[in-house]
């Protein structure tokens, strides 16, 4: 790291965390990035602040909650300073646009993989670097969300840069080449995530299809898809954060 980023993070972390210690948060991270937290708070028991961060328990599980607004900035520079010997897994609830006709709004898409169309990770990363989630976890969120009775989608989505600047000609190079979503995030999230050395994955709901040009705003029962899939998105992240605990508990008992 040079002299200059190790000065700047030591600032940044001032102002984001204040006088609050990161190297008191927890081993599970939930990243809300650019939705709102409330569902996944609303899980947690004994609730505190940590700065930004929300930290509970979930089942005698400590875990903390990021509120994030969209954008990769504002991802990295939460992750950055985030220290690496306290927090090992990050999973991100996010929004997401369909594309490809058969993804409904309200559907659930666990990324394999992100391409990267931002601007952020090519001062991290060569451009042939792929954006890759752990495995383990894409594995574990995957059978949890099918728990949950929710339409789930696997596979690659892509990452913008522009928020509304989705031109026809865009979404229709994005759906031709197989992408099933984008976003804004993912492609940061997971090389940020590797960079700093977490394993990280994300689960993310359908608002919108820039496919089908169908937004969830249009009625009532879009509406409902939308919110029952947050909540089940939820749902399949502490079911996870669950799973891992046990299996770890169980691994250190034998």
């Amino acid at each position: 790291m040079s002299e200059w980023e190790d000065i700047f993070l030591k600032e940044v972390s001032r102002i984001i965390f204040r006088f609050a210690d990161p190297h008191k948060l927890t081993k599970y991270l939930i990243m809300s990035l650019g939705v709102p937290s409330r569902t996944l708070e609303s899980k947690l028991k004994n609730k505190r602040k940590l700065g930004p961060v929300i930290i509970g328990d979930y089942d005698g599980i400590s875990v903390a909650i990021a509120p994030r607004q969209s954008g990769t900035i504002q991802l990295e520079e939460f992750l950055r300073l985030i220290p690496p010997d306290t927090v090992q897994y990050i999973i991100g609830l996010g929004a997401v646009g369909a594309l490809q006709s058969d993804i409904q709004i309200g559907d659930l898409i666990v990324p394999t993989q992100a391409i990267r169309g931002e601007g952020l990770t090519g001062y991290y990363y060569p451009p042939e670097e792929p954006a890759l989630p752990d495995p383990m976890l894409v594995e574990i969120l995957s059978q949890c969300a099918e728990n949950t009775k929710a339409r789930i989608h696997k596979g690659t989505i892509f990452t913008t840069g522009s928020l509304l600047h989705e031109t026809d000609e865009l979404i229709g190079e994005w759906h031709d080449n197989g992408y099933i979503g984008v976003d804004c995030e993912a492609s940061a999230f997971f090389l940020l995530c590797k960079y700093c050395g977490f394993m990280g994955a994300m689960i993310l709901y359908v608002s919108d299809n820039p496919f089908t040009k169908q937004v969830f705003t249009k009625n009532f029962g879009s509406i409902l898809r939308v919110f029952r899939a947050e909540r089940k998105a939820a749902r399949s992240i502490y079911q996870t954060i669950s799973m891992i605990e046990g299996e770890k508990n169980g691994e250190d008992k034998g």
